[in-house]
């Protein structure tokens, strides 16, 4: 049993919940940003609230994994763009959604596994295009550019100076 446990439980070089918390809080600046940046380009949130959760499962893996390969800026950016485009052209020309999402899903990994930018969350992207509905389908290919690409860079852009600051200090200690 404790063989299974050790396959199935926590990895014992876990870190630390207080550097979670304080990835934590790094994510919860970086998401009101992604939030504001919206608002301030569209003037309401509807139009890119079904983004947060990928960008809320990118934010775990870049604040509290940033040394993943999954965390690197090319992954990121360009893997929920090409997720984003590839969920848009099943959105637009699969009618059947359970398809769709289907290939969306097949489409976004295949693409980022050949642009070599594989990031989970795209997955999540690809999805979001096909099962928003009409405020994405209406978005169009613009749905690659704003809000994806847009809060993939800022989200990139907050991480970086986040550990960055993180570093400084910890140095300074």
């Amino acid at each position: 049993m404790r063989k299974i446990w050790n396959h199935l439980g926590p990895h014992p070089s876990a870190a630390n919940h207080r550097e979670h918390v304080i990835a934590a809080f790094g994510a919860l600046g970086a998401i009101g940003l992604i939030a504001a940046i919206n608002l301030f380009l569209t003037g309401s949130l509807l139009a890119s609230l079904p983004l947060v959760a990928p960008m809320g499962a990118s934010a775990v893996i870049v604040f509290c994994l940033p040394q993943s390969p999954l965390a690197r800026p090319w992954n990121v950016v360009i893997g929920n763009v090409a997720s984003a485009l590839v969920g848009v052209v099943c959105a637009r020309f699969i009618p059947q959604v359970e398809l769709a999402a289907a290939l969306a899903v097949f489409a976004a990994i295949s693409g980022m596994a050949l642009s070599r930018s594989l990031h989970p969350p795209g997955g999540a992207v690809a999805l979001t295009a096909v099962l928003s509905g009409a405020p994405i389908k209406d978005l169009g290919f613009t749905f690659a550019f704003n809000p994806v690409f847009l809060s993939s860079l800022t989200l990139v852009l907050a991480a970086i100076g986040f550990h960055t600051l993180r570093n400084r200090l910890v140095k300074a200690d």
